[in-house]
């Protein structure tokens, strides 16, 4: 289930997403500015991963340089919308992420870890 799709994103910074299969879990992995250009491409695999019926869906946001609304909209929308048969955890472990999702209070309604391998066990 590895698969690759790199897009760009604003401000000139590049960002991808990359789903990956992590023993029955489907990992997405963001790198880069999760704003409204990358946005559009997180939706596309989650949707995919979903459609995989995973154990549990993990999007891993420790290489995010900047989370805008656009992407934490995409978190939301992968938590409640209705492609979401797996439980959903969010790898959130550095100011950069952390700070967004507390200010919206997105931290009382989302799993969120400081680490993969903590998301993955849980």
């Amino acid at each position: 289930m590895a698969e690759r799709d790199v897009t760009g994103a604003s401000f000139g910074d590049s960002g991808s997403v990359v789903l990956e299969d992590h023993d029955g879990a489907a990992v997405l992995r963001v790198d880069g500015a999760l704003d409204l250009a990358l946005a559009p491409k997180l939706r596309q695999l989650a949707e995919r991963a979903a459609r995989l019926r995973p154990s549990k869906v993990v999007i891993d946001l420790t290489g995010v340089t900047f989370l805008a609304s656009a992407g934490m909209a995409e978190l939301v929308r992968a938590h409640r919308g209705p492609a979401a048969p797996a439980p959903l955890r969010v790898v959130a472990g550095s100011r950069i992420t952390l700070r967004p999702l507390e200010l919206t209070r997105l931290i009382d309604e989302l799993a969120i870890y400081p680490s993969l391998s903590e998301a993955l066990a849980s």
